[in-house]
């Protein structure tokens, strides 16, 4: 099944209202902005009307044997995470430090996004390696600096004071008992579901273990009946150190986090090099993930997520197999294309256990907590008639 945002806009159109007829995403954006007052031209009530249908057929499948989320960046925009597709390479090639390779900086700048080109410095990086080339020297230069920026610039420019949506996210999590049999898997390098849970008192499970001195162990995966939140491409508050991965306990100041610069912070800067993924701690978290997805019956929630890392996917194909699995794919951009989103919209056709929401409205990761996310397990309408027929009855009887 594939949705696009066109059916929340038409269903709202449907409900009586003295105002202007909502003609497009921009329209219903501009709706939904409070004005000077606070108030705003749709209502929370009209928004929840709207979703209703979708929301309950979300809460239905939330009873399933576990709730899994896998959140992109998309989720940490509204809080100001920036757009990593955004970052410029090409500010480099005029500096005089990298004037040897300049040529490359310009052919890198063609690939889309900040990992695409980190994943072509590290595999020139290696050849140059191997052939001794002394560019070799210059390009692990500018793969460190590209990386410093990628975390000083555009992963810790979130604000740790403006994480409201994930604090509702959790709470309807909690509120809807399903809580204790969530996962929660990311390739976000920040730490904004750590911070929200800790400031819910939400205990969860990371893949370490250890409270002086936290270290990698994914055995702590394994417990049952607690939250589960997986960095699967690393973290801003993990290092190497002793030939050990370890957390870090985060300082933070004025709403960023601080930065430890004495270890280097382990992260997977990369979207395409597959082979990486064999190496720990990546492995095991992946592993850990396809293991979830391919036991029991779960419902697999995919927001926020530009689909363009190789192995993420990967996973995501094999989970498909088991017939237990019911899918939800939100794509923000509906004209985006590529080999797995180009798959999955073929397969939701003949599947009835895939559904895709597509567009700025149904794929917005605050539109999504606001007004799909069930707070509580609502009533289907044949739940309601039986009911209302079994007081019927009763009162027949008395």
């Amino acid at each position: 099944m594939y949705y696009e945002s066109n059916i929340i806009i038409d269903e709202l159109n449907k409900q009586p209202k003295e105002r202007e007829l909502i003609h497009s995403e921009e329209d219903l954006k501009a709706f939904l902005t409070p004005d000077a007052n606070g108030n705003q031209s749709v209502s929370l009530e009209e928004m929840l009307s709207a979703y209703s249908p979708y929301r309950l057929k979300l809460g239905e499948h939330m009873k399933l044997d576990n709730v899994i989320f896998l959140f992109g960046n998309g989720a940490s925009i509204y809080a100001g995470s920036k757009d990593t597709r955004a970052f410029e390479l090409t500010k480099y090639k005029d500096l005089d430090r990298y004037s040897n390779v300049k040529d490359i900086i310009e052919a890198v700048s063609n690939l889309r996004g900040i990992e695409e080109q980190l994943n072509a410095l590290i595999t020139i990086q290696s050849y140059y390696k191997i052939i001794g080339k002394p560019e070799e020297i210059t390009i692990s230069s500018l793969i460190a600096e590209v990386k410093k920026e990628l975390i000083e610039s555009f992963v810790n420019s979130v604000d740790y004071r403006n994480l409201t949506l994930h604090e509702v996210f959790l709470l309807k999590l909690r509120t809807f008992g399903c809580l204790d049999r969530t996962s929660v898997y990311t390739p976000n390098y920040d730490l904004a579901f750590e911070y929200s849970m800790d400031r819910l008192g939400i205990e969860y499970k990371d893949g370490f273990s250890g409270f002086v001195n936290r270290v990698f162990d994914p055995r702590t995966l394994q417990v049952r009946n607690k939250t589960a939140l997986v960095k699967i491409h690393g973290s801003v508050n993990w290092i190497t150190n002793d030939n050990m991965i370890k957390e870090l306990q985060p300082t933070f100041r004025d709403g960023k986090v601080l930065i430890n610069d004495t270890e280097p912070i382990l992260i997977y800067p990369t979207s395409n090099k597959l082979y990486q993924t064999f190496t720990t701690p990546y492995s095991e978290l992946m592993r850990h993930m396809l293991d979830e997805m391919e036991t029991g019956k779960n419902v697999v929630i995919v927001l926020g997520y530009k689909y363009g890392d190789d192995h993420i996917n990967e996973v995501l194909f094999k989970a498909l197999q088991n017939p237990g699995n019911i899918f939800y794919f939100f794509l923000y951009n509906p004209n985006e294309t590529g080999d797995f989103i180009d798959r999955i919209k073929k397969l939701a056709e003949s599947m009835p256990n895939i559904t895709i929401f597509a567009g700025k409205i149904l794929a917005d990761f605050q539109n999504f907590v606001k007004y799909m996310l069930p707070a509580t397990p609502e009533k289907t309408d044949q739940e309601k008639a039986i009911e209302l027929l079994q007081k019927v009855l009763v009162t027949h009887e008395n």
